[in-house]
């Protein structure tokens, strides 16, 4: 394949899609080739039947190759789940003259230093370290600075924001790619790609949630002043939706999955209190049933609560002293059930929209763009780290 494209993988639970594209000379995402099929083998983010998942990888490989007329040898795998999360861990530099502690000027090997101090942040055993990200720097007790080379300080501080994943998790799912075999060139935490292909400079400037809300998990990343100020995971999506249905109505998953999508709705609207729904019958043995749309939308709108509360609480400290500006954007399969977005207002008392994907060509619908955002993004990402 040639250098110039980037392919990348998503091993959801719904689907396994792969992406080649390139970024052009305006930065825009050229999608030169794409794929996906039914999901098989993972759950909640992790992987219950290797066997299956190495068959839905190689059949999503295959058809991207069939897609683009060329091989496909190395990938960036683009993660989501794995009990994802981020810790901040601060670096402090003295800066001053050790003889006369007096002030002096920042240089650049001040800036490495503080930098590499702040890295050397021991994880526990189980968690591998996905990405560092440089957040401001303190210059004595100015805060919020961006370059404080030049400037004189007696003591630089900067944080670094750390993304790491269950290493366990991480791990299988490199190894599931290397054993095709195929090289895993890198692994990108799925909230970023997403983050990365909905909003622009301008819009994580002002301040933006991204809550991407999938099948199996649910990430988020939360962007003020052009930094990332926090991010995450948790192994709970729109299956989980799925089976509270089919749990709460006594009906099949096929069923419960089919009213979800076509019936259902993340606001309780007490005015369809009289309204029915009926269940068709299927040919193993569900004889079919009426049920109220109110009943139905009470089961999801419980569940959809705990998911946006559960980003909530953890994004919650940061809002008080960074207002959103650009407001919540959602995205991912389960953000397109009715209500979502007005329960997200409601949750978060700001605006709250759905996510669009931009500057990206070659998709063939607009439709499409939104499921492979955590690609198109893993792309863009891919490339920054290049130059």
């Amino acid at each position: 394949m040639a250098n110039d494209l980037t392919a990348v993988l998503e091993i959801g639970t719904y689907k396994f899609r792969c992406l080649v594209g390139e970024v052009r000379d305006d930065q825009s995402i050229s999608a030169i080739g794409y794929a996906e099929v039914e999901s098989q083998g993972i759950r909640k983010g992790e992987i219950f039947n290797r066997d299956k998942a190495i068959l839905s990888l190689r059949k999503v490989l295959r058809a991207a190759e069939e897609n683009i007329r060329k091989s496909i040898n190395s990938v960036v795998l683009v993660l989501s789940g794995g009990d994802t999360s981020c810790i901040v861990s601060e670096g402090v530099h003295r800066v001053a003259d050790a003889s006369t502690n007096c002030k002096q000027e920042v240089i650049e090997n001040d800036i490495l230093e503080v930098l590499n101090i702040a890295r050397h942040h021991t994880l526990p055993e189980n968690r591998v370290r996905l990405h560092t990200f440089q957040k401001q720097f303190t210059v004595d007790d100015i805060t919020e600075v961006i370059d404080p080379k030049g400037l004189s300080c007696e003591t630089l501080k900067v944080d670094i924001l750390t993304l790491h994943g269950k290493k366990s998790v991480v791990e299988n799912f490199q190894k599931l790619v290397s054993d095709i075999p195929i090289n895993c060139a890198d692994a990108i935490y799925s909230g970023i790609g997403t983050a990365l292909s909905v909003t622009n400079e301008a819009m994580r400037n002002s301040g933006v949630l991204v809550i991407d809300l999938g099948g199996g998990t649910t990430d988020f990343a939360l962007y003020h002043n052009g930094i990332l100020q926090h991010c995450g995971s948790f192994t709970v999506g729109g299956t989980h939706v799925t089976n509270d249905i089919s749990k709460g109505l006594q009906i099949p998953d096929v069923q419960a999955e089919a009213i979800k999508i076509k019936d259902g709705s993340a606001i309780t609207n007490l005015m369809e209190r009289d309204k029915n729904i009926s269940i068709p019958a299927d040919t193993n043995g569900f004889n079919g049933k009426i049920i109220r749309a109110v009943t139905l939308n009470t089961i999801i709108q419980a569940r959809m609560e705990e998911i946006l509360e559960l980003v909530k609480f953890e994004t919650e400290s940061i809002l008080l002293k960074k207002p959103l500006g650009a407001g919540v954007i959602l995205t991912g399969g389960c953000s397109f059930l009715n209500g979502t977005r007005d329960l997200g207002q409601k949750i978060f008392n700001t605006t709250c929209s759905y996510g669009k994907v931009l500057d990206v060509h070659g998709l063939p619908s607009q439709q499409l763009a939104p499921m492979y955002a955590p690609l198109i993004g893993a792309i863009r990402y891919t490339n920054s780290l290049q130059k």
